[in-house]
């Protein structure tokens, strides 16, 4: 993967929606805890368990479309669109997506995927 595969990524106007294109990556270095949402597509996601190493913590996950996965503050997420469609994803705190579920799905249900 080259240097311009890896920069190849976009932030849309609406809101924190990402679009890395097909075999190219991002690198992820939150300062705070955020959370990073598969809307369409597929993400192949590296963790390293931040400036304290390597543990059990960290390692490879598959994400595909409506899954997320919480990242602490200092760790380090690489993410790669797998396959040959690009990935859109959102890369936001906890607390908003929380927030955008509810608003969409209703205040009432409260339904809403971590």
């Amino acid at each position: 993967m080259t240097a311009s595969q890896v920069l190849n990524w976009q932030q849309s106007a609406d809101q924190d929606r990402c679009l890395l294109a097909a075999g190219t990556a991002r690198s992820l270095h939150p300062r705070a805890a955020m959370q990073l949402r598969v809307l369409s597509g597929r993400a192949w996601v590296t963790l390293d368990d931040g400036p304290h190493g390597w543990r059990e913590e960290s390692g490879d996950l598959l994400l595909h479309a409506g899954q997320s996965l919480n990242v602490a503050p200092g760790r380090h997420a690489v993410i790669e669109a797998v396959g040959h469609e690009a990935l859109q994803y959102q890369w936001r705190r906890p607390q908003a997506a929380v927030a955008a579920c509810r608003q969409l799905a209703g205040a009432a249900s409260g339904v809403c995927p971590a």
